[in-house]
């Protein structure tokens, strides 16, 4: 691949700058989607395969991004930036429930997998079978925004300028176009069917908040993140529509003392 890129600062004053950049980018797939191999697996009532896929395309895109800084007061920031990300081959696990003929594996395969089981080796072994395979998708667009705030409280008087506080937020809407591994192709409808969703493992909303105290020989902070809810599987395992993960919120503190 080409991967071209520009950036560009344009330093108004000492202490406010815009950036703009535009990057043709790529992303290897990870060697666990690219391995050849397939595993069997028969346990409680599942029946899996899974394989890998050596001619998946890389993850392709174009991005691009704007955002202006200001630098307000010594180790401050306030900052807001917007960004658009046009992916052209996104890759996905295609998960099919079908029969076990349909992972070009030999039947001596499934065959093992249901005596290690305890089950019959008739013709029910065959059926049912659970077959994941990485596949690449047309991809989609994402779009969004970041607000950010840094500051020690320096202005304060006393004990109360050791004080600081980051913040961040970020908004991103995103459409991808999913394979529909629940559609089965048929006379009718012969070709392959998409969905629409969110991208996976990305929420609309997520923010972080510190605030922290450092007086050279104590330091202390406490710091919340919050992400909304996201998807994690589209479509969804046994025939769901989709899965995800509700919104989350985790609360941290840290404190570290200089004893000389």
């Amino acid at each position: 691949d080409v991967l071209p890129a520009l950036n560009v600062v344009a330093e108004f004053t000492k202490d406010f700058q815009v950036r703009a950049s535009a990057a043709k980018v790529m992303s290897r797939v990870g060697l666990g989607s690219l391995n050849p191999g397939s595993s069997v697996s028969f346990a409680g009532a599942n029946k899996t395969v899974t394989s890998g896929n050596p001619g998946l395309d890389p993850i392709r895109g174009k991005a691009y991004d704007l955002g202006a800084e200001w630098y307000f007061a010594k180790e401050s920031l306030l900052s807001a930036a917007i960004f658009y990300k046009k992916i052209d081959s996104f890759v996905e696990t295609s998960r099919t429930v079908t029969n076990f003929s349909a992972s070009g594996l030999p039947q001596s395969q499934a065959i093992a997998a249901c005596q290690s089981a305890g089950k019959p080796t008739d013709a029910t072994c065959f059926d049912g079978w659970t077959i994941s395979v990485p596949v690449n998708t047309p991809g989609g667009d994402i779009k969004g925004a970041e607000l950010s705030y840094q500051q020690p409280f320096s202005f304060l008087p006393g004990w109360m300028s050791s004080f600081g506080t980051i913040v961040n937020y970020t908004y991103v809407s995103s459409t991808i176009k999913y394979v529909n591994s629940n559609v089965v192709p048929s006379a009718s409808n012969p070709g392959v069917s998409f969905i629409d969703n969110t991208l996976l493992n990305l929420s609309k909303n997520a923010a972080n908040a510190t605030l922290y105290y450092d007086n050279g020989s104590w330091s202390a902070r406490v710091s919340g993140s919050y992400r909304s809810p996201y998807l994690t599987n589209v479509p969804g395992q046994n025939l769901n529509d989709i899965e995800g993960t509700k919104q989350t919120i985790n609360i941290d503190f840290a404190s570290s003392w200089n004893i000389t």
